[in-house]
């Protein structure tokens, strides 16, 4: 991708061992993905990139702030994300078919670099909860928007006292 050339490893001339890298992420970075979920932001990527004769192993220790919105009331919040990931990284005759295994990259021989850019973007996501809940803090009264609550209040009673006509029918068959 053009403007990542940061996340690109020059393994060609790596001896063999782990080697260290570090990534600062913001939302200059997200905007290099199309749909991205994740704008502001300040993630530290760390990256131990082990270099083995025939393949290598890629070790991710994600640790940062993502701005969310709650789910609930929609109001931003920061959330702290942290998360580990390894990925094991192959070569391949045609690296394009070769896509069963969700912890394994391949690569053709011919590369001289690897692109780590893709698998950074899905380690950040990876790291977001599925529920965002941020107005919500222990020992503290939810902070959520009022005037959200308030409407999602009253769709939630209108729903329980609105009875389906088929179930009302059901009831008068148990007489």
């Amino acid at each position: 991708m053009k403007g990542l050339r940061e996340f690109e490893i020059p393994y060609v001339g790596l001896k063999l061992g782990v080697h260290k890298f570090e990534f600062d992420i913001d939302a200059n970075f997200f905007k290099h993905f199309e749909d991205s979920l994740i704008g502001d932001c300040k993630v530290r990527v760390r990256l131990e990139f082990d270099k083995k004769e025939t393949f290598f192993i890629a070790n991710f220790f994600i640790d940062g702030n993502v701005k969310v919105e709650c789910d609930r009331c929609l109001i931003p919040f920061d959330k702290e994300i942290f998360g580990d990931y390894v990925c094991y990284i192959k070569f391949a005759e045609d690296p394009a078919k070769m896509n069963d295994e969700p912890d394994v990259m391949y690569i053709a021989r011919e590369q001289t670099v690897i692109d780590v850019s893709q698998l950074v973007y899905e380690y950040v996501n990876l790291c977001l909860p599925i529920q965002k809940m941020g107005c919500e803090k222990p020992g503290q009264e939810p902070q959520c928007n009022k005037e959200v609550l308030k409407y999602l209040s009253i769709e939630d009673s209108k729903e329980k006292n609105e009875e389906d006509p088929r179930w009302a029918a059901l009831k008068n068959l148990k007489n």
